[in-house]
């Protein structure tokens, strides 16, 4: 996930974590340089009527089709027909260019022919200065050619790109689109909505609620999935859901399932955002941010409406990486490919809201001509209400009563407004083999049981290795203790009931920005040195692969 440097949030409760993003340790070349000309050139996109979009998407409300949530206008800028180049006392050039699009929420870019030399930098910026995010480096070249930035609040961005003279070799890129969201973001309409999307009905139950708590690890495999595709009509952004699984050899490949019906073009980009949830029971704020950028299709199915024989299965691998911010809490959820299914829960983003769970009365197997074995099919409770799903849970997954996922979200007619409404749900034993198909890109188990072991059954596992055999109960975030605090020295130790093994140390500012982060030995007690951070209250947050701590810090020096 790329770095940003400050962003707009409002501190209504300062005890809270807020919308945590990571904290840039480097700023454009531009920013704080005597003698550089902000005199840039401006291109302006079309004007755009967010609300007749919306409306449009009113009438495609399909859990069968992707969720809309922004389009774009391509622009085919280069570094040579386009922007303004400087070249630099310094003997590096400088490029830069401002893209306006009015009305728009969020704004964000795709290249293409993404190719830069380990000495160049790349940023995106609001022209406030208020939100950077980068540098996008040589790491981010991906063998497509293609990537998009993260995403800037508002509907202006500032792209800039520094090369020194003595780089490898001369960078290049195309930017393709300029990316136009319109769906709700930073509760713009509603204070209980999300930042990439908001839910139509308010019977949906926030994952830190209790019902949450025995779900604790199948909830942190559980990814809201933003894609960009180019179709006949134009360049669109859409929402859907999806899950990290394991596999066989348990190597960590980073896999999402998904539903293929979320492929509105073979070559799309994609994001995963992980912990996109809020920080309380029925919270408005919480993480949103921590994101890995770029994937790939690794094996699908035709959609239902395309095949009689398909069960709109997508297997997906995150090419980008994972951040250390988020990495050691992603949770690589178990499968059972067996056929065999009981009640358990639905773990989703509704509209590309904060995560939800969701609770089915029951589960059948299809039958019929129609669609004949290949779904589960859910009805959901109708007094209480313990949620359902809408458009944006496209793909996610159905977890059995021993939390491995059966089936992944394909079509249905629930809704908050009519309870009585059933889904359907791929089976994971038809994805399997693809009724049979020979073809390995068709099919589950060539990726998910790589040496054909026969395994049909997998347990989930932490991104530390911990395997995990049964519904475990939520590990609340337990406190430490931190001392001297306040600190005068900079130095400080940390004891408390840490379980043994390596995790990751990050301290947040009054903001909810990361402005520090460090790998750290849990034993009993161990030592930060912080001397480099301005005097302040703070946030420690200890991540492990199988439990989360937290707690404040003061420091005046």
């Amino acid at each position: 996930m790329k770095k940003i440097l400050s962003f707009f949030v409002m501190l209504s409760m300062v005890t809270s974590m807020l919308h945590a993003q990571e904290a840039s340790a480097e700023l454009p070349y531009s920013f704080g340089k005597k003698g550089i000309s902000q005199s840039i050139d401006v291109r302006t996109m079309p004007q755009t009527d967010n609300e007749k979009l919306l409306q449009e998407d009113a009438l495609n409300q399909d859990k069968s089709l992707p969720l809309r949530a922004g389009i774009g206008f391509g622009v085919n800028a280069t570094l040579d027909n386009s922007g303004r180049k400087d070249i630099m006392p310094d003997g590096g050039m400088l490029w830069r260019t401002k893209y306006e699009t009015k009305n728009a929420l969020m704004t964000y870019l795709v290249f293409e022919n993404f190719n830069i030399p380990e000495e160049g930098k790349l940023f995106i910026y609001s022209p406030d200065q208020q939100q950077v995010y980068g540098p996008y480096t040589n790491k981010d070249v991906q063998s497509t050619g293609r990537f998009e930035t993260d995403n800037i609040e508002g509907d202006e961005l500032i792209v800039e790109y520094y090369e020194p003279s003595d780089a490898a070799f001369k960078g290049q890129f195309t930017i393709a689109a300029v990316m136009h969201i319109y769906r709700d973001f930073l509760n713009a309409r509603s204070e209980e909505k999300g930042p990439h999307g908001d839910a139509d009905g308010s019977c949906h139950i926030d994952v830190v609620c209790p019902e949450g708590q025995p779900w604790h690890y199948p909830i942190n495999s559980v990814v809201c999935i933003s894609m960009t595709a180019y179709e006949s009509g134009g360049w669109a952004s859409y929402l859907c859901s999806g899950a990290m699984v394991n596999n066989v050899r348990m190597d960590k490949t980073p896999y999402v399932l998904s539903a293929d019906h979320c492929v509105a073009a073979d070559d799309q980009t994609y994001k995963f955002y992980f912990n996109y949830q809020t920080s309380t029971c029925g919270g408005s704020t919480g993480i949103y941010s921590r994101m890995a950028n770029g994937g790939t299709i690794i094996a699908r199915s035709n959609t239902p409406n395309n095949s009689a024989s398909a069960s709109d299965f997508l297997l997906l691998k995150i090419t980008g990486n994972l951040g250390l911010a988020y990495r050691d809490s992603i949770f690589f959820a178990g499968w059972d490919a067996t056929g065999a299914i009981s009640v358990g829960a639905g773990i989703h983003h509704p509209g590309g809201d904060w995560k939800k769970i969701s609770f089915p009365q029951s589960v059948t197997i299809s039958s019929g001509a129609t669609y004949g074995n290949r779904f589960i099919v859910t009805r959901w409770h109708t007094n209480p209400n313990k949620g359902v799903t809408e458009q944006g849970s496209s793909g996610s997954p159905l977890f059995n009563a021993n939390s491995l996922i059966i089936g992944t979200l394909t079509s249905g007619s629930s809704t908050c407004n009519y309870l009585y409404g059933t889904d359907n749900y791929g089976r994971v034993s038809y994805h399997w083999t693809n009724n049979n198909n020979s073809n390995p890109a068709r099919k589950l188990q060539p990726w998910l049981d790589p040496d054909n072991t026969g395994t049909k059954i997998l347990q989930g596992m932490t991104y530390g290795g911990s395997i995990i055999t049964s519904i475990d109960e939520h590990q609340n975030p337990s406190t430490f203790e931190v001392y001297p605090n306040p600190t005068s020295d900079g130095r400080v130790t940390i004891q408390g009931e840490f379980l043994a093994e390596t995790a990751v140390c990050n301290i947040y500012n009054m903001m909810g920005q990361l402005v520090m982060t460090k790998p750290v030995n849990t034993d009993a007690t161990f030592t930060l040195n912080v001397s480099a951070l301005q005097n302040g209250v703070y946030f420690i947050e200890v991540i492990g692969s199988e439990r989360n701590y937290k707690s404040k810090l003061v420091i005046a020096q």
